[in-house]
């Protein structure tokens, strides 16, 4: 890990602003950063971001799978739902597990 990549987690971590409010983000020009850098740790258009959040839900999901534990990818969650227009406020679960401890339902 580089000096610059030590000392931007490490204000990231204490929560020592790291940009100035209100700048468009460089990446997605779309939102504006936030001065703590969470649209930065966060932005679905880095390269990657996705594919990695796939990579871990696939791989995570097949790991119980293959204990004979039953999940499911990108579930929907339907215990919050919008009293107007009675659809979920939430997105779906990136992996449901069902018959969890106590036969509980894990998201």
């Amino acid at each position: 890990m580089s000096a610059v990549e030590y000392r931007a987690i490490l204000r990231y971590r204490l929560m020592i602003p790291l940009f100035p409010v209100d700048e468009p983000c460089s990446v997605c020009r779309k939102a504006c950063l936030d001065s703590f850098g969470e649209h930065a740790i966060h932005c679905k258009e880095l390269p990657g971001f996705k594919y990695r959040h796939d990579w871990v839900r696939d791989v995570l999901c097949d790991v119980l799978k293959r204990a004979g534990i039953s999940a499911k990818k990108e579930a929907p969650v339907n215990f919050l739902t919008d009293p107007l227009e009675g659809r979920s406020t939430l997105r779906p679960a990136d992996v449901l597990v069902f018959g969890w401890e106590g036969g509980n339902t894990l998201v």
